[in-house]
């Protein structure tokens, strides 16, 4: 088995504390970097980490602020351009560094999909390749009238408090012990700050109006299955980019591809895309 190192760092902008998980390969040659959905953590990634190392790549999954084991309130991730700049100096000071690359492939799911986007957009120097999963561009379900009432009246006043995701776990995957397993995850959280889902909106917005401005090659990965976003949504995104891109929808896939009986899959796709 490939070994983890759990890890920590202080952000010198900021002040802040994030956690991380760094894959080491036998002999490593490539590297990706894990974005991971909202609510969750880099831990619920050790399948595939695993699997990528054991074909040469480092695996860095780092926490979001707000989340896993880093700092701040949970659900309240706040400003997500701050968030994604914070990221990429973790990477830049030591997932680089410690796997000896110079670039490396982005992977984000879901709210890490959406955010995986615009982090290559507005620093796209060192990465070489950008593989966005069920990204959240848009729900796949109704919101309830009162949480959009409640999220633009009260989350004015009180912009840090937190509702809940409403998440139906089922339509995570079709396994039901990862479905259980998260259920007992002491790390996972399902609460969302009101300025978190106004940024997640803007951002959503902005990056359907700049798409044309994506450089980095993409690949966008979707179940035709899943219930929590719209895919539809992802792939009137996915038109409008003038990048170099694949988009690929799996039948009966749901929300969590990689949990969803399409690890082998997903990770020839990653070497694919890696080369």
């Amino acid at each position: 088995m490939t070994a983890c190192q759990l890890g920590s760092w202080i952000d010198p902008v900021s002040g802040r504390k994030f956690g991380y998980r760094l894959w080491r390969p036998v002999a490593g040659r490539r590297l990706m970097v894990i974005a991971h959905g909202f609510g969750e953590h880099g831990g619920r990634y050790t399948h595939l980490a695993e699997a990528l190392a054991a074909q040469g790549f480092w695996v860095a999954a780092p926490d979001w602020w707000a989340h896993g084991r880093s700092g701040g309130q949970r659900g309240d991730l706040g400003d997500i351009w701050q968030a994604i700049g914070q990221l990429n100096r973790l990477t830049e000071a030591v997932f680089l560094p410690a796997s000896g690359q110079s670039r490396y492939t982005l992977y984000g799911h879901s709210f890490g999909g959406l955010a995986a986007i615009a982090w290559a957009q507005r620093h796209p120097d060192r990465i070489s390749r950008l593989i966005t999963q069920s990204p959240l561009i848009e729900v796949g379900f109704p919101l309830p009238h009162w949480k959009e009432a409640v999220a633009w009246t009260v989350g004015r006043c009180v912009p840090w408090a937190t509702v809940p995701l409403g998440i139906d776990l089922t339509a995570l995957c079709r396994d039901d012990t990862v479905i259980q397993a998260y259920r007992r995850d002491r790390l996972v959280h399902q609460q969302m700050s009101f300025r978190t889902y106004h940024a997640t909106l803007r951002m959503r917005n902005e990056l359907l109006a700049t798409a044309r401005q994506l450089r980095v090659p993409t690949l966008l990965l979707c179940g035709d299955q899943d219930r929590l976003i719209s895919v539809k949504a992802a792939f009137v995104w996915f038109e409008r980019l003038t990048c170099p891109k694949n988009g690929i929808i799996f039948p009966g896939g749901y929300h969590e591809l990689h949990h969803d009986g399409l690890l082998e899959t997903i990770v020839r796709l990653i070497g694919e895309q890696a080369e």
